[in-house]
């Protein structure tokens, strides 16, 4: 419809057509990095291996973030450490992405699993950009520390039914923030698990960190902005720190209009464009 000219604006964009907007004169795309990250959780109930820090943080020493933005999602894709994008309050600048194989293979010589383990992993293949892909590139990847993944992808519709049964040891989520707050992740992805509150509903790694939850609780009723911003950056450098899960990357926000359509000033990271807001020249 854009390309006819029936629509003057459209959002998202798939990857595969980025190319051909680009090279139409009368109409120009627009990405962003977006606020959907992808991770996969690793579960220390089932995996008496992943109770030691040292072989969590393994994985994600493992992981090579950039490459899977470079190769797999073609660049569209911001590659991450943590949970916050840039422009939440709780986006800490000082975490990077930390791939290095050595280091990796060093910390699974330290922990005792030099010779490495079998784990069972699950991905949607129809849910978050090349998920299955993604996934895939991750076990090939660990196979590099030792670690054999038997890895299953299926359809969305029967995916998180087996994501709620925590049929793996490892599975994949990716998370919007529901409130476009930093806190809103840490509240269902990593705080303990618990059924009286419901916090840590999604958090099928068991991750469970006390001051975690305290700082993230706490937050919800600070009204101080700049110290609600720190408490909640100390959660990302601790949950780096513990690598309480892998986190790959944000999927980038797209959109495209007409060349008299200025999109620039009304899109965001939280992917709400300000309508009201937009020039038609």
């Amino acid at each position: 419809a854009l390309l006819a000219g029936d629509v003057d604006f459209i959002s998202p964009v798939p990857p595969q057509d980025h190319e051909r907007i680009r090279k139409n004169k009368d109409l120009h795309l627009v990405t962003i990095s977006g606020g959907r990250i992808i991770t996969f959780q690793l579960n220390q109930k089932r995996r008496e291996e992943f109770k030691d820090p040292r072989v969590r943080l393994a994985i994600c020493y493992a992981t090579n973030q950039v490459g899977i933005v470079e190769k797999i999602m073609k660049g569209f894709a911001t590659p991450a450490a943590q949970q916050s994008p840039e422009g939440y309050a709780g986006h800490n600048p000082a975490l990077a992405p930390r791939y290095d194989l050595e280091k990796a293979k060093q910390l699974m010589k330290e922990a005792g699993y030099e010779d490495g383990f079998t784990v069972t992993a699950i991905a949607p293949n129809n849910r978050y950009v090349n998920d299955e892909k993604i996934a895939e590139a991750f076990a090939g990847m660990l196979s590099k520390i030792n670690i054999k993944v038997e890895l299953k992808t299926m359809p969305k519709a029967q995916y998180w039914e087996q994501f709620d049964q925590q049929v793996a040891d490892m599975q994949m989520i990716g998370w919007h923030s529901d409130t476009e707050d930093s806190a809103n992740f840490s509240e269902f992805l990593t705080l303990c698990p618990s059924k009286e509150t419901g916090y840590g509903q999604y958090n099928s790694g068991h991750y469970c960190n006390p001051k975690v939850d305290e700082l993230v609780l706490a937050s919800q009723t600070e009204t101080d902005v700049e110290k609600r911003a720190k408490m909640l950056q100390e959660v990302e450098r601790i949950l780096y720190e513990d690598a309480a899960f892998v986190p790959f990357h944000w999927q980038n926000h797209s959109y495209a209009g007409k060349k008299n359509v200025e999109i620039e000033p009304i899109v965001n990271v939280m992917n709400f464009p300000y309508f009201g807001d937009l020039v038609v020249q």
